[in-house]
């Protein structure tokens, strides 16, 4: 059962993170990673210098506060607003708010969840209900579970207790606003084709090209998107929504984030009165994606019951909402996208094969990384640009011989593993070309390789012998085995020096 008495904010947090293990709402996914569709930067000389394309920050986000309490919300306005990352506003009401987002322009929307005539789960309702995707936070200071559980049902993205810490706000904010904004992000300024989001001159890029632009062409086609996690399987799913020109809006959910119990009542909406909880009627995901694109990620998570009103809305281009009778029609375009075998899935009866059937009329497999290592250079470049900005560092000399490694290297998390990369060696670097290196990968495994020690021998002889084995097992990533180690390159370079290693 819910708990009805008001909670602090750190039992809220507990309690709502036990019932909701990761977020709902329009914007569930983590920050998407740049990948080989959208590295559209191409390396010069070792300049030094980030190319044109990276030289342009993203502009601020706008956000708009909504609380009653005006000094409140002026203050929290002052701790988001930041002139590189957020440009804040303010409204009074929920009225208010709405006539604001009407007008454009808003990212997100934090607001308080108690307030006079329209709350803020009521605001988050007419938001939904007018068919805008943008994230909404709703914060209280007198949360109960049972009320963040009403509020992430009328399509909230995130619930926060106050009082609010407003670093990890704004991290909540910009990591739900990044999936809409990656779309027209980084666009090569040639070209109105799918050259604007898929970079590399590849064969297989060339053909997931081609792809994208011939079902762009073909109203309310079904896709589907197979390929490792990391290569890009959303921002294509992007490419072909804002390719096809549709009117409507891009609705992108991660089926394996939703509640498996909640997943019907989230897609299709519900009546008022069809559960206990279901004081208003709600629309759903698929009613958001009228005339434009609903984007299942990781469809192979549907439970089978879902998969089987998916099936008969696929096929009719209608559906019923949970406890409702009327049959409502939407023309949306339906992607899918999964990094299963869904072949596979269906003979083993975990996967309905009449709905393997209706996704899978157009298909495309997006290549990893490490079969397309030409665009790791521009990879490598847009990472560095993008989190020098970030942190506030000068954007470094990147040339190709310090990038011989990261070539090579298979990369098996693909481009989100690369950025992590990028972002280490952009924390330990001290000057000259960019060195990205692999982690260490085989130092994580339990049957790589060991070091045998006598019992008895001296500490200094257990390091030496521990520091010769990772010096001779990884030659050359001098920095990835400080790192590694956790210690400092000098550190290293002098217990090299101490042990004649």
């Amino acid at each position: 059962m819910f708990m009805h008495a008001t909670l602090d904010g750190t039992a809220f947090a507990r309690q709502f993170a036990a019932a909701y293990p990761t977020r709902m709402g329009f914007s569930q996914q983590t920050i998407p990673m740049a990948s080989p569709l959208r590295a559209g930067l191409r390396l010069g000389a070792a300049s030094g210098r980030p190319p044109a394309s990276a030289s342009s920050a993203p502009s601020p986000l706008t956000v708009l506060v909504v609380d009653d309490d005006l000094l409140h919300a002026r203050l929290l306005r002052a701790n988001l607003s930041h002139p590189a990352r957020v440009r804040a506003e303010v409204a009074g009401s929920a009225s208010e708010a709405l006539a604001r987002i009407a007008a454009g322009g808003v990212d997100a929307v934090v607001t308080d969840l108690v307030m006079p005539g329209m709350d803020g789960i009521e605001l988050t309702r007419r938001i939904r209900a007018g068919g805008s995707a943008i994230p909404v936070m709703l914060v209280s200071a007198a949360a109960t579970l049972e009320r963040g559980v009403e509020a992430m049902r009328a399509g909230a993205t995130d619930v926060a207790a106050k009082p609010v810490n407003v670093t990890t706000l704004l991290a909540r904010i910009e990591a739900a606003v990044a999936p809409g904004r990656a779309a027209t992000a980084a666009e090569a300024p040639e070209g109105g084709g799918a050259e604007r989001w898929i970079f590399g001159d590849h064969p297989r890029l060339a053909a997931v090209r081609a792809f994208a632009e011939q079902v762009a062409r073909t109203p309310w086609a079904r896709v589907l998107l197979t390929g490792e996690s990391g290569t890009g399987k959303s921002l294509l799913a992007r490419a072909i929504h804002h390719l096809s020109g549709a009117p409507g809006a891009f609705v992108e959910v991660n089926c394996a984030a939703l509640p498996p119990q909640l997943l019907e009542a989230e897609l299709f909406g519900y009546e008022k009165g069809a559960f206990t909880d279901a004081r208003e009627q709600k629309h759903g995901l698929v009613e958001a994606a009228r005339e434009g694109t609903l984007f299942l990620d990781e469809v192979d998570t549907l439970p089978l019951e879902v998969q089987s009103k998916l099936l008969v809305f696929l096929e009719t281009r209608d559906f019923r909402r949970v406890g409702g009778v009327q049959r409502i029609p939407v023309r949306t375009r339906v992607v899918t996208a999964t990094g299963a075998d869904l072949h596979r899935l269906a003979r083993e009866g975990r996967f309905r094969r009449d709905l393997l059937f209706r996704l899978d009329v157009a298909a495309v497999e997006m290549p990893p990384l490490r079969a397309v290592p030409e665009v790791i250079p521009g990879l490598v470049a847009r990472f560095a640009a993008a989190l020098c900005a970030e942190l506030e560092r000068p954007f470094p000399e990147i040339d190709a011989a310090a990038l011989a490694a990261a070539v090579a290297d298979p990369w098996p998390g693909n481009a989100r593993e690369l950025r992590n990369a990028v972002e280490r060696a952009l924390i330990f670097h001290r000057g000259g070309p960019l060195e990205v290196h692999p982690p260490l990968r085989n130092a994580d495994a339990g049957d790589g390789p060991t070091v045998g020690v006598p019992l008895g021998a001296s500490l200094d002889e257990v390091e030496r012998r521990y520091l010769a084995a990772v010096l001779e097992a990884w030659p050359g990533a001098f920095a990835a085995v400080a790192e590694r180690l956790g210690i400092s390159r000098k550190t290293l370079w002098e217990k090299r020096r101490r042990y004649g290693l």
